[in-house]
């Protein structure tokens, strides 16, 4: 499954591939202790808060990467949506 980290990196990904990772992440993250979900609200919360009581947890490493991965496309389409033209001016 490493491999499709390595083709994921960064935020040249397809939505496709992020509702994958967002898959992995829920299953490593099944028994952490934290917000349940793979929600950008979650995600955010993991990637600051995640260490303090899942750090030793197995797979944490990882986790961590994609929860990275999920952040740096969410905001890449956040930045492309954000940047359009108005239309209409009231």
């Amino acid at each position: 499954m490493n491999t499709e980290l390595e083709k994921c990196s960064g935020t040249e990904i397809t939505l496709a591939q992020s509702l994958f990772l967002r898959t992995i992440f829920e299953d490593l993250t099944r028994s952490y202790n934290m917000p349940e979900g793979s929600d950008i609200d979650n995600i955010e919360w993991f990637i600051k808060n995640g260490n303090k009581s899942n750090s030793l947890r197995n797979g944490y490493k990882r986790a961590l990467n994609i929860a990275k991965i999920i952040k740096e496309f969410s905001d890449g389409c956040a930045k492309k949506t954000r940047t359009r033209k108005q239309v209409r001016v009231f």
